[in-house]
Parts: C-alpha cells; structure tokens; sequence
C-alpha cells in the first residue's frame, strides 16, 4: 500500500465468500461487480460508475479464517477498467440473482496482505478514530457506521471509499510503516503497542463527548494530577492554566461499553483527574494499575 496521495481513489469492498464471489470468472479479486439498480429500480449501485483505471481497491473478506467465519482486510487489487454494464448474470451470483443487468469492473494485481486484519480488531483497538472521524467529518460513502457507541459495516454498503486518516489506520493496523510500503514487524506486536495510546483515547474521546462529567471532576479535584501533583499551571505558565486529563477509576477502555450505564457516566466518585504522563503510565498495564499503584510507583522513585 502506497501513499494514499499516489491514488486519484481508494475503493473498499466489503463481500462474503458465500457464493464464491460470483463464480468462475467472477472470482474475488478478479472483479467488482454489482446489479445496475435494485429491486425497486432505485439507482442504489451508482458508486460502481466512479472507480477509475489505477484506482486502488481494499477488499474486506468474510470467510473461514484459522477455524472461524469472520471478516478480515484480505488485500489490495487495482483498477484496470471503468465500469461495464452487462446482461450476464455470473455462475453463482447469490442474492443478487435474476436482475436484468449488473456493472463489472475488472481488478489486476490483488495481492493479499501477510497478516489480514479483522474487523473486531480494528473496532476494538482503531475505533475510537474511527469513530471520531465518523462524528466530526460525516464523510460520504464510508464503510463503516455507528452502531449504538460501536461500530459496524454499514448495511449494503458493497463498494464504498476510504478516506485519507482510514488508509492510515489500515496501514497501522496491517503493520505497514508510514514512510514504507513492506510490513515492519508482525501485525499482533504492532497492535499491542499500540492499543495502550488507544485506551487513553477512548476515555479522552469519552469525556470529550460528555463535557459535564469532566468539567464537574476538575471543579471537584481541581487541575493538580492525584497521582504525582503536577500542575500544568506551575508548569508551563497560562499555556497550562486549566488543563488536566479525566480519568476513570475502572477504565471504560476496559469494560464493554454495554456496561457504560449512568451511574459510572455521571459519579464524580468514579473518575480522577491525572497529568497526561501518569495517564499514560497508569494504561501501561493491561489490567491497568489502580490510582493507588500509580501512587506507590511514584513515591517510590522519588
């Protein structure tokens, strides 16, 4: 995967290996392919007209993986046609059997990625970007959508378009390097390293969707981290005046978000406040370390 500015596009396909894809000559990888318009007649499919010759496509796959039927980011493929509108229905084309004409793009190149990335994992660990792109941006055609405070695929969504901050977290989440196009160390190192910025994340992109629970935490605690006293206002003068990073007693990063229920959203008595360093260190730890621990660590250094 190159540098997304190298694309006038990126594609993302997301189908099941069900049907074979369509079958022989329709195979996954080989094609794109969709009915012209939906049962209604309604021009649901339009998006098959706008891919270009050597646009770049990204092909999510559900399939048996190791054991079990899940959906992965497979690989990458390349525009080698615009769109054709055709009469032939493919071998085995499944749900979309018996419309009267279908688009096709032909695909050269696939090539499928050492280590395929799950949709779970990139929900689980990249989707509080994911979701903070969705919130601020809205962009068109995205794969992906919200789905109470997850995230899920969105409902025939077939052939939708990657943004430039999406092609980055597929990049990280694939192990590919920013300045390189080769996997720099296997995909699970780079998740686990990664994951403890992320927890941090979603407790920052909590308290920032729910500016009360915070604003009441730092009238409560003031801006004077609980775990090693650091102020940012002795610190680094009015740049620092008013800021300090609410943190959960019991990490939401750490409890299914079915749990988030009012009592720990609201309690002033559930949340501290911490400097962004003892934040950090406090998420180092998987459980992570109680208020308590971190404490310790510190009066121990000093």
């Amino acid at each position: 995967m190159n540098s997304f500015n190298l694309y006038n596009a990126v594609w993302i396909e997301i189908t099941k290996a069900d049907h074979g894809h369509g079958g022989v000559g329709w195979e996954f990888g080989t094609c794109l392919w969709s009915p012209t318009a939906d049962r209604s007649g309604r021009d649901r499919y339009a998006v098959m007209r706008e891919p270009h010759i050597g646009d770049l496509v990204l092909h999510f796959y559900n399939d048996v993986w190791e054991g079990s039927t899940e959906t992965r980011l497979a690989g990458t493929s390349t525009v080698a046609t615009q769109y054709q509108e055709i009469t032939n229905e493919p071998p085995t084309p499944g749900p979309w059997a018996d419309f009267p004409s279908y688009y096709r793009i032909n695909l050269v190149s696939y090539t499928a990625f050492p280590f395929p990335v799950s949709f779970h994992t990139l929900v689980e660990i990249y989707g509080t970007e994911i979701l903070q792109e969705i919130d601020e941006f809205r962009p068109r055609r995205y794969p992906f959508n919200t789905y109470g405070s997850t995230l899920r695929t969105v409902q025939g969504g077939y052939l939708t378009k990657c943004t430039a901050h999406l092609y980055s977290v597929f990049r990280r989440a694939l192990g590919i390097s920013e300045t390189a196009s080769t996997v720099t160390q296997g995909a699970d190192d780079l998740h686990q390293e990664y994951a403890e910025g992320v927890r941090i994340q979603r407790e920052v992109h909590f308290f920032s969707r729910n500016p009360q629970l915070a604003k009441r935490a730092k009238a409560h605690y003031g801006y004077t981290c609980q775990g090693c006293g650091f102020n940012f206002r002795d610190g680094y003068g009015n740049l620092g005046e008013g800021y300090a990073e609410c943190h959960h007693l019991t990490p939401l990063s750490e409890r299914p978000e079915s749990e988030w229920n009012q009592t720990i959203l609201n309690a002033i008595t559930d949340v501290t406040v911490l400097c962004a360093n003892c934040h950090r260190m406090i998420h180092r730890k998987r459980p992570a370390l109680t208020l308590e621990q971190l404490i310790d660590t510190v009066q121990t250094r000093m």
